[in-house]
């Protein structure tokens, strides 16, 4: 087979993921597949069109000693980022077979008038202390500390819990929490307080993730046209916001140069180069560097020791570990990789199908299980798995992507393990939940009352 007629093959291939993920939809109401192919399908095929084009321009790092990209590497990666998304679809698939059917009763109203104030409360104070760590980290690293080695990163990734309180307002709203008027206004400044703190170059693709998941959860329970709608719409401004953050970097732009860049970097995929990131990781691993064989994933447990407690601590990322990037450095280099290339840095093609298997009955698991208790708990769960597929699929030093999660859903965690057994309360197969249906509750092991 011709090269050509191979990319051809790839392209299809991930197009026909793009329409299975609709069918999915349609009858399961998951949008994790969907989201899943679209993303790859964005920076492996759109983006392998575009460098072929001309329309972007291959990352260069010659000046570090890589190869530059050519369209030999490009289709291997393609084909490596085809075979997992395969694997990982497939084995998701098999593990999530249950309909996701979201009532319009979500939880008791006592749970939803107890986790209200909280969820208020936890978002204005953790907005005031982003703007403080914010103003802090600024500071520091306007001493000349260096970002990566010598600001602690609680302080530089506090922002990130926003993305929890942004996914426990979308899920109160969902539940029609916010009866009055002023409470709505009240949610909706909240949510404007948000998007003003963590819409920024540096956190855009987690900015992504929680209008992503902000924007399933407000769709759940839909008729699939009106979902659809909502799913566009959400989904639109969501990329739109993305692209302007990207072209923010370049600070000194005017305001039509700026609308120019960040229309350019959505249609030419210039910040989806993970295509580009996989090809250089293959010129590192395995001839420069072994390959990890599940230390990545180890590391994740090692991150969240503060370097200043361990200033041997290893160090993430293979431009730290070949020491082209050091506390020295004045600059942040990286390419990411995609998920796909973060699995074979621990092992290759086989790294990528066992990781891939691993990952797909991970998901589908949780998504399952997510329709077996309280709605609220079910509609949390999506939605943080739906904020972590965007970074997570970005890929590249996977312990401090699960650091990102860690700092983003501790707002979420906290609450879902205070009400514990309101939220995880088993639910009767099939059991139906719409308003006049009367609600059977069960207790606890402590004897409180969940609903059921």
């Amino acid at each position: 087979m011709s090269s050509f007629a191979l990319l051809i093959a790839l392209s299809l291939c991930q197009i026909a993921w793009i329409v299975l993920g609709v069918l999915w939809v349609a009858r399961r109401r998951d949008e994790i597949p969907l989201l899943i192919s679209a993303v790859l399908f964005y920076v492996f095929t759109f983006r392998f069109w575009a460098l072929l084009q001309g329309w972007a321009s291959p990352v260069n790092l010659t000046n570090f000693g890589f190869d530059q990209l050519d369209s030999r590497s490009a289709l291997e990666v393609q084909a490596i980022g085809t075979l997992g998304q395969t694997v990982l679809l497939s084995i998701y698939m098999l593990a999530q077979k249950r309909r996701i059917d979201v009532p319009r009763l979500l939880a008791s109203p006592q749970l939803l008038d107890w986790l209200k104030p909280r969820v208020v409360a936890l978002g204005v104070i953790c907005i005031f202390i982003s703007l403080w760590t914010r103003r802090s980290v600024a500071m520091q690293t306007a001493s000349g500390k260096s970002m990566g080695f010598e600001v602690s990163s609680y302080l530089s990734l506090f922002s990130l819990s926003l993305v929890g309180v942004a996914i426990l307002i979308g899920a109160l709203w969902k539940s029609r929490a916010f009866r009055s008027g002023g409470e709505t206004f009240g949610a909706a400044l909240l949510f404007a307080a948000i998007i003003f703190v963590t819409f920024q170059p540096g956190m855009r693709f987690q900015f992504l993730g929680w209008c992503v998941a902000v924007t399933i959860i407000l769709a759940s329970g839909q008729s699939f046209v009106r979902r659809a709608q909502v799913l566009v719409i959400g989904l639109v401004g969501a990329v739109a916001l993305f692209a302007v953050a990207g072209a923010l970097r370049n600070a000194e732009d005017s305001t039509q140069e700026l609308e120019q860049s960040a229309w350019e970097r959505f249609a030419f995929a210039e910040d989806a180069n993970m295509l580009d990131g996989f090809a250089l990781l293959r010129q590192v691993y395995p001839q420069i560097l072994d390959y990890s064989y599940g230390g990545e994933h180890l590391e994740i447990f090692e991150r969240p020791i503060p370097r200043a407690w361990w200033p041997d601590k290893p160090v993430g990322g293979y431009m730290n570990k070949l020491g082209i990037i050091t506390a020295d450095s004045p600059f942040m280099l990286g390419i990411s990789p995609s998920l796909f290339g973060s699995f074979y840095q621990e092992g290759g093609l086989i790294g990528v199908v066992i990781l891939s298997i691993i990952y797909g009955f991970g998901f589908g698991r949780l998504v399952s299980f997510s329709t077996r208790i309280v709605p609220l708990g079910g509609l949390l769960l999506r939605g943080m798995l739906a904020a972590a597929i965007v970074p997570l699929l970005r890929g590249g030093d996977l312990p401090g992507i699960y650091a990102w999660f860690g700092m983003s859903f501790w707002p979420c965690f906290l609450l879902l393990w205070l009400r514990r057994h309101d939220f995880f309360a088993r639910i009767p197969y099939r059991q139906q939940f719409a308003v006049g249906v009367p609600v059977r509750m069960e207790r606890g092991r402590t004897g409180e009352r969940s609903l059921v």
